[in-house]
């Protein structure tokens, strides 16, 4: 089985954990914001450990804050760790979780023969326009509605690069397409290499609520 069939297979292990509703896109006080982090909260979907702490509510500049922020130190209860903290709101962190359960995990078995055991991060929460423009729309980070993700380290001593392998060789080819495109099921935008270029070197995911009819931007 070459690369790019195990890619065909993995993806549709994916799991759809978040739902999609209309709202615009701007303010900590969003209506449509503080119900889906008040219901994460309430259904103790990430519950405090040794891994997750909840900290006090953050009232950033302009619209900027997370009205029930948490910051992570690993993810999946500990088995993948980070290279630093994630501070972000419960609904991103349970998606992030699932992400790499459900997507990351088995693609690293099935293409590796191992497992991921540190996820490398570039961004969380941050007080910030889309791709720290000066001007423009605000960034879901300033919501701390927002994952970027930089590579994996494997078990094996292997690290999988967003900005060296995304164009390297087939396995790491396939294994950050699987991750990709699993996210795209996941999270309701995902922007990687081919998205434009601000996002050469990360995978960026997020779970804004896009449009009307709720849909999902993938790139």
């Amino acid at each position: 089985m070459n690369a790019h069939h195990v890619l065909a297979g993995l993806v549709g292990l994916a799991v759809l954990v978040t739902g999609c509703s209309t709202s615009k896109i701007g303010s900590r006080d969003d209506a449509w914001r503080r119900e889906a982090e008040a219901i994460c909260v309430a259904k103790d979907s990430i519950a405090d450990s040794r891994y997750v702490q909840r900290i006090k509510r953050l009232d950033g500049e302009g619209t900027c804050g997370i009205h029930y922020p948490l910051k992570a130190y690993a993810a999946t209860d500990g088995h993948v760790g980070f290279n630093a903290p994630i501070t972000a709101n419960c609904n991103v962190l349970s998606a992030f979780d699932g992400w790499i359960n459900h997507v990351v995990q088995p693609a690293a078995g099935q293409l590796y023969g191992t497992r991921v055991t540190e996820v490398k991060l570039m961004g969380s929460y941050s007080c910030r326009n889309r791709n720290n423009s000066r001007k423009g729309k605000i960034s879901e980070h300033a919501f701390g509605n927002a994952i970027d993700v930089a590579g994996f380290q494997l078990a094996d001593g292997r690290f999988i690069s967003v900005k060296n392998d995304w164009r390297s060789d087939p396995w790491a080819q396939a294994f950050l397409r699987i991750t990709h495109q699993g996210a795209c099921e996941i999270f309701t935008t995902v922007i990687g290499p081919d998205g434009d270029r601000y996002h050469q070197d990360h995978l960026h995911l997020d779970l804004a609520r896009h449009g009307t009819k709720g849909y999902r931007y993938c790139k």
